[in-house]
């Protein structure tokens, strides 16, 4: 019988020789608490408990679902009601009365923290719309017509938009799929299923001309902020998010390939970014005071925002309607108006899906340099 420290570093690292069939490690801290790996390397939680005078051994989940921390919570959980029936009983006895509030805290919120990026996202639309008004009601009470009124109401009453509204019904309906995959349900069950979503139409689009443009950067050259001379020229000459930039690091940056390497993006994925000409000129007039390209000179840290400079500079510019998110869509406009493929387009903005990330393999680097270097255009 091998103990161990089972935490998430060991379940990651730990194997099964490949002589064997499988092999059981008991945690040396929390009794009953066993993970088993197999040669195949599937690895399993499992809670050992006595039961009349017999050890039974009972599943508690997957390694690629549950993390260490979870599945010792779960362990905890069992013991301290002194539970002595499989999980999936104790989880269909509960969920009768299991709220989405007690979901919420319990189970979504350590699950999507672990494993969606923009989790932020998911926790606010709970939070501040869907908790406050169905919070209370068991999760296998709630019913359809409950989610129509509150999606209708973001909308009547509270003048959100269709978008936000929208999400109500995605992470409602995740979380409900998420319940039935826990066994909190004996059957699935989703109130969400049927419910119309509505049309999304406030797509706000808004590109700088190059007389926009030059105004901008005589601006921006005039501002306080001394990044800001920099910044805003490379957001329009990549299409990079705002975050992608104030992350990136000197070392990210290949000068012998010409390449901006992003190694994380919003979707999770990283992202390449040609160093044209132009953004290479301007990456080299940056003084180098830290890893990363831009320190705030209050904080000795990477930026979170510049806001209070960014909107002096364009207020200055006559430019106020226009967001740091608008300098994308400007550099997106300027590849599609100078003939350049959709695909590129969506290569260059990192929205690929794996599908188009295969393709991009088809892709010369000179293409994309190409097609990168169309943003220039807007300085001339």
């Amino acid at each position: 019988m091998p103990k161990a420290n089972i935490t998430n570093k060991f379940v990651s690292k730990v194997t099964c020789d490949r002589a064997k069939a499988k092999e059981v490690y008991y945690d040396e801290k929390l009794s009953g608490f066993i993970l088993e790996v197999r040669s195949t390397m599937t690895k399993t939680f499992y809670y050992s408990y006595s039961k009349n005078s017999r050890r039974t051994m009972r599943k508690i989940g997957s390694a690629e679902t549950l993390s260490a921390n979870e599945a010792r919570k779960i362990i905890l959980n069992l013991k301290k009601e002194q539970v002595s029936c499989d999980v999936a009983s104790i989880m269909a006895e509960k969920s009768d009365t299991l709220t989405l509030v007690k979901f919420f805290r319990e189970f979504y919120l350590p699950y999507v923290q672990k494993h969606v990026k923009s989790h932020a996202t998911n926790e606010s639309i709970f939070i501040n719309h869907i908790l406050p008004t169905l919070g209370t009601i068991p999760m296998q009470s709630l019913k359809k017509i409950d989610v129509m009124k509150l999606h209708s109401d973001m909308i009547q009453k509270k003048k959100l938009s269709p978008a936000t509204a929208n999400k109500l019904l995605i992470f409602l309906s995740q979380a409900y799929r998420l319940a039935y995959e826990f066994e909190l349900f004996k059957t699935p069950y989703n109130p969400v299923s049927g419910v119309k979503h509505f049309e999304e139409n406030n797509e706000r689009q808004r590109f700088l001309s190059k007389a926009e443009t030059k105004r901008l950067l005589d601006a921006v050259q005039m501002s306080e902020n001394v990044h800001l001379k920099y910044i805003i020229p490379m957001l329009l000459l990549t299409g990079a998010r705002r975050g992608e930039l104030l992350k990136a690091k000197f070392e990210d940056f290949d000068e012998v390939q010409m390449l901006w390497i992003i190694p994380t993006t919003k979707n999770g994925k990283k992202r390449i970014v040609p160093l044209t000409p132009e953004l290479y000129k301007i990456y080299k007039q940056i003084p180098q005071e830290s890893e990363y390209l831009f320190t705030s000179k209050v904080t000795n840290k990477p930026y979170t925002t510049f806001y209070r400079s960014w909107n002096s500079a364009r207020i200055k510019a006559n430019l106020a309607d226009v967001r740091v998110h608008d300098l994308r869509h400007t550099y997106a406009s300027a590849l599609v108006n100078a003939k350049r493929s959709l695909y590129e387009v969506q290569v260059l903005l990192g929205h690929s899906t794996a599908k188009m990330t295969q393709r991009y393999a088809h892709l010369s680097n000179e293409s994309l340099h190409a097609a990168a270097s169309c943003a220039a255009r807007l300085f001339k």
